[in-house]
This record gives C-alpha cells, sequence and structure tokens, in this order.
C-alpha cells in the first residue's frame, strides 16, 4: 500500500459527527485555569485506548525558576491540587523516523455561565468556553492520532501533551519539557487568534515581556508652599513615558518583517498599560510606576530587550543627578516569553500543507 492509499484509507476513518460531539465533551468538562481540570480525564481515557504510556502529574515549578520563559503565577493565584497535565507517549518500535510532539492547553478563561459549558453549533461554527482556546486543538490530536493509529505502526516516536497553558505555559509545557520530554519537531495545535482559526501557520512567534518601571522621588518642605525642593516622580514619569513612545516608534522603524504575509510591519510593539503614582493632589509623589507589555522580534532575548531599555532610560536621565544617584528600577513581571522561528520553506512546513491540502483541497495559507 502506497502513501496516497493509505492516507485515503485514515481520511475514511474521520467521523465528523463523533469528533463534533467529543469535542462537546471536552468543552462540557470544565477545566478554568487555576482549578481542577475535569476535562482531563476524557483526555486520559483517549490516551490509554490509543495505547499511549501516560504520564500524569502536577506543575512543578522548582526546575524550571531560572529558565528565561519562566512566568510565575499572577499574583494572589495559586493552582488546585486538582489541576495537572497529561503527557501521552508511543514508542516506535521501527525507530526509522524522527519523533513528533504534538501539544496544546486544556484549561479555559473562567466561566461567567453555565451556559458557556454546553457547546453550541450554528452553521459551521462551534461555540463553547474553550472550544477555540485550544481544546479545538486536545481534540485534533487525539483523534488524528487514533485514525492513524488504527492503520498503521509508527516509524518514529510520537508524543501528545495536553497541558496547562493560561498565564504563560509554565505551569504546563515548560513544566513538561523541564521533566525531559522533546522531539525532533513539534506542532502546537491551537487556532489562530487573529480570528484566521487553523488557516493560519504561525512560523514566528514574538517574545513577550511585562514589566514594571518605579520612578523615585523625593518630598519637599511638609508645610511651605512655595518650597521647590522635591523631586516630583510624576513628572520624571512623564518624561519616562515620553521615551518609551519615541523609543517604541524607532524599533518599530527599524525593526520589520523581511517577508511573508507581514512584509514590511514591525515586528515589535510596546503596550503603556498601566501609570500609576502619589497619594493625593497635595502632596510629593515619591514613586510613580509604568506597567508595559512588550512584544519583540526574533534574534532579540528578552535579557537583550531589557538592557536595550535600560540603555534608553540611561540615556533620557543623563543629565537627572537625582536619578544617577536614585536609578530607575525594571521588574519582571509574570508574563514572558522568548520568540520563535521556523523558515515557511521547512520541511516540516511543507508536509503539513501538503497534508492538509490533501484532506481540504488546495487552501489558502497565512504565515
Amino acid at each position: 500500500m502506497n502513501k496516497a492509499e493509505l492516507k485515503q484509507r485514515i481520511i475514511q476513518r474521520v467521523d465528523n459527527d463523533y469528533a463534533i460531539e467529543f469535542l462537546k465533551s471536552l468543552v462540557r468538562l470544565p477545566s478554568a485555569f487555576g482549578e481542577a481540570t475535569l476535562a482531563q480525564e476524557l483526555v486520559l481515557e483517549k490516551l490509554h485506548n490509543c495505547g499511549f504510556i501516560v504520564d500524569k502529574f502536577n506543575p512543578d515549578f522548582s526546575s524550571i525558576t531560572d529558565l528565561d520563559d519562566f512566568c510565575p503565577l499572577p499574583e494572589g493565584l495559586k493552582l488546585s491540587a486538582g489541576a495537572y497535565n497529561l503527557v501521552g507517549k508511543k514508542h516506535s518500535t521501527k525507530g526509522t523516523a524522527r519523533s513528533l510532539m504534538l501539544f496544546s492547553h486544556i484549561d479555559t478563561e473562567a466561566r461567567r455561565d453555565d451556559k458557556e459549558l454546553i457547546g453550541l453549533i450554528d452553521g459551521d461554527k462551534f461555540y463553547g468556553l474553550g472550544a477555540a482556546d485550544a481544546k479545538s486543538g486536545i481534540a485534533m490530536m487525539l483523534l488524528a492520532s487514533q485514525y492513524v493509529l488504527a492503520e498503521i505502526e509508527l516509524d518514529g516516536d510520537l508524543t501528545l501533551m495536553s497541558v496547562l497553558g493560561k498565564a504563560g505555559g509554565s505551569a504546563g509545557t515548560l513544566t513538561a519539557i523541564a521533566r525531559g520530554y522533546q522531539a525532533d519537531a513539534s506542532i502546537y495545535i491551537h487556532p489562530a487568534e487573529t480570528g484566521h482559526s487553523f488557516h493560519e501557520l504561525k512560523c514566528y512567534s514574538m517574545g513577550v515581556i511585562d514589566f514594571k518601571l518605579t520612578v523615585p522621588g523625593k518630598k519637599g518642605h511638609p508645610i511651605d508652599e512655595l518650597d521647590e525642593s522635591e523631586e516630583n516622580a510624576a513628572i520624571k514619569g512623564a518624561k519616562l513615558i515620553n521615551g518609551l513612545v519615541k523609543w517604541n516608534k524607532e524599533r518599530q522603524a527599524r525593526l520589520v518583517f523581511e517577508d511573508g504575509d507581514f512584509k514590511g510591519q514591525p515586528k515589535t510593539k510596546l503596550n503603556i498599560g498601566k501609570a500609576y503614582g502619589g497619594i493625593y493632589a497635595g502632596g510629593d509623589p515619591t514613586s510613580f510606576m509604568v506597567e508595559c507589555r512588550l512584544y519583540f522580534a526574533h534574534k532579540e532575548t528578552i535579557d537583550s530587550v531589557l538592557s536595550d531599555l535600560k540603555a534608553m532610560i540611561d540615556d533620557l536621565f543623563s543629565d537627572d543627578v537625582f536619578i544617577h544617584d536614585n536609578p530607575i528600577t525594571i521588574d519582571k513581571l509574570y508574563l514572558r516569553a522568548s520568540p520563535g522561528f521556523i523558515e515557511e520553506d521547512h520541511d516540516l512546513i511543507k508536509n503539513i500543507i501538503n497534508n492538509i491540502d490533501q484532506v481540504k483541497g488546495k487552501q489558502d495559507y497565512i504565515y
């Protein structure tokens, strides 16, 4: 049996109605981030039924806190003991092909209404909490594996990961990788959050870092209305914000996509999300905070962009003696991730496109 015949036999096994019902079942089993991941019980059953060796484990941050991509949990958030990860491993007895990892996240945003767990279909749209983010990815990798394994013995090892992915992924993906799971190639099966669904093949993932800048200040005389000995943190903060805006524009002019569907567009963006300081209108603010999120480019690192940021701040306040003696501090917040990149003409991308086209017909892709 040649490859074309084999693919056709696998395609014939696909049961669309069953796939929809399986996704409905995943949606109806709640798995909000931080809470017990009840939907994992269905994943666990499917992995066992497909003959995977299964590893079930809770997040362990102790071995990953020093990694660049480690995201600490948001302040005040704790994970339930019932929130866990699943990794299924299917070993090949042949070992003649490279290994593959498929993964997605099982956890969702918190539900506002139990109706969000019903799972409704309207035309060709499926509605339900976590359906696109990202239980459809979980369903796809499980069912695809089921249909393929029913027809052939794998030439290389296959790993499936259903993990905790909200709040940066440290509780799931990073923990699993630190646990030793790896492959020659891995695919994150998650609908594009641009609204393009699975028509978008993401060959490029921007890096991201949330950070807080703290500008110091000093009080002046407490009861002398005409005293000007204070170092007003808010005024210095305003200068800093203007500097950040200029810094972002300079970066966006310099760092642009050189090819692909986003050619000419910036591959970096600074979002200034929060600015605050002081206690009351008549007081001298002794601190002013600015919280930002920076998306940054391939070949940059978290350390390099923060070093670039510090250099900009040092230059901006080069004539400020007070800031020289009391520097503005830069603190990482919880979200952080390094950029990822794979060439559009890589064999992995070509194989994905070829297989999708054979099933769905020729598609228009966004890279």
